[in-house]
């Protein structure tokens, strides 16, 4: 069990980073609140969002949502409501917009940017984000085993290992896979058998085998940087390719007949 209060402020705190667009988005709803006669505007921008705050913060709702539901990793969801860039960027054109000396809207202006560019943060310095490799935005390691894979006219069964699995479908439906994000994430305790091998510090070759042959795997495509207790090859996994650190192997007596 987890108390509702301080999972409430680490949500906001996790959210928030520094809290400098934080403290911006409470400046402009009170900017706003105190000077939009716009109805409408009002309840959208507004009202909307001191509710949201307000339903956030509200000890029995967060209590019975965290501790009796144990719905917390989803309360935080929340503040994904908050409009802030809208809110914020209103809020200031609305500001300047009210300075009659354009050279002071100016200087006005570049301080906001100021503020929010410090107050930020490179998204590349998250280990969650890296550059795109490609037009398509996912690792060029997919794109090329994909292409190398897939046959016209049908689709192929491939097992990939975890950091490539979110990537597949974005790329292509051609190739299916035996588990997906669900069985990814450790809490939601859905692991297929294949994927818990594939995840293995070790993999025993021939459990590994086994296993991809149940799923019905013409593929097998494994980082270079796995290790593995044996060789596929002697378990009917040839293999065929090796792309951007990855092993692409094919199970010996695959089926890949097109299908019309």
């Amino acid at each position: 069990m987890v108390g509702a209060e301080g999972s409430v402020l680490m949500m906001l705190k996790l959210y928030g980073g520094n809290m400098s667009l934080m403290l911006l988005f409470v400046a402009s709803l009170i900017y706003l609140w105190i000077t939009d006669k716009n109805k409408g505007r009002k309840a959208v921008l507004v009202y909307t969002s001191v509710a949201v705050l307000g339903l956030f913060f509200f000890p029995l709702f967060s209590y019975f949502v965290i501790d009796i539901m144990g719905e917390e990793e989803i309360y935080y969801r929340l503040l994904w409501a908050l409009p802030m860039g809208v809110v914020i960027a209103y809020a200031a054109v609305r500001f300047l917009s009210a300075i009659k000396k354009k050279w002071l809207q100016a200087i006005l202006l570049l301080l906001l940017c100021a503020y929010i560019a410090v107050g930020g943060h490179l998204i590349y310095k998250s280990p969650q984000f890296s550059r795109a490799e490609n037009i398509y935005q996912v690792p060029d390691a997919v794109v090329q085993s994909c292409d190398a894979i897939v046959v016209p006219g049908r689709e192929v069964m491939a097992a990939f290992p975890a950091e490539l699995v979110p990537y597949v479908r974005q790329y292509s439906a051609f190739v299916v896979m035996p588990y997906g994000y669900d069985s990814l994430v450790e809490r939601w305790g859905l692991g297929e058998d294949l994927e818990v091998e594939m995840s293995k510090d070790v993999s025993d070759a021939k459990l590994l085998s086994e296993l991809a042959m149940e799923e019905g795997c013409h593929f097998l495509v494994i980082n270079q940087n796995h290790v593995i207790a044996g060789d596929l090859a002697d378990y009917d996994y040839t293999l065929i390719l090796q792309v951007e650190g990855y092993d692409v192997y094919k199970y010996d007596y695959a089926d890949l007949r097109t299908e019309f």
